[in-house]
């Protein structure tokens, strides 16, 4: 599988990298499981007192996380620290979003990226995708066809 990567520059904050590695992951683990289970959401919870950053699905389950020890290490945890935590993850979200990362079959419509409480509680929206379902596509659908054609063979043989 290609990696997913986002905006090239010469230099990104350290904060920024490591959120992008942590929305990465958490996306290319969702990919990569091809469990048939599809999503409408991604959901961001940032500690600021611990430095924990974390994704989780839509059904509350743990995707990634990552301690982001910058935040950990400072003395100053307010609304400037979360702002950047909001900022980086739209920034790789969109990014995302270009190069259609979210066109995968598993993430359904609409689907959104947001921010979230301790309870799971939305704090702020990060990205929002319209539009119908998400259609199964490639390989499974030419299986799809192939087992149905397949299957109506067997029980038209009788009439031909």
């Amino acid at each position: 599988m290609r990696p997913i990567s986002t905006i090239k520059t010469m230099e990104k904050p350290k904060v920024h990298i490591l959120i992008e590695e942590l929305l990465t992951d958490a996306v290319e683990h969702l990919i990569s499981a091809n469990s048939g289970q599809f999503v409408s959401a991604l959901m961001i919870h940032i500690d600021m007192e611990s430095g924990d950053a974390s994704v989780y699905d839509d059904n509350e389950n743990l995707l990634e996380k990552k301690t982001i020890f910058d935040w950990d290490e400072r003395t100053e945890k307010g609304p400037r620290l979360s702002r950047q935590a909001v900022h980086f993850s739209r920034v790789v979200l969109a990014a995302f979003k270009t190069r259609k990362t979210f066109d995968n079959p598993i993430f359904m419509r609409p689907f959104k990226a947001i921010i979230v409480d301790d309870d799971f509680n939305e704090i702020e929206n990060v990205l929002t995708l319209e539009g119908g379902d998400v259609q199964p596509e490639g390989r499974l659908m030419k299986n799809l066809e192939q087992e149905l054609q397949n299957f109506s063979k067997k029980i038209f043989a009788d009439l031909e």
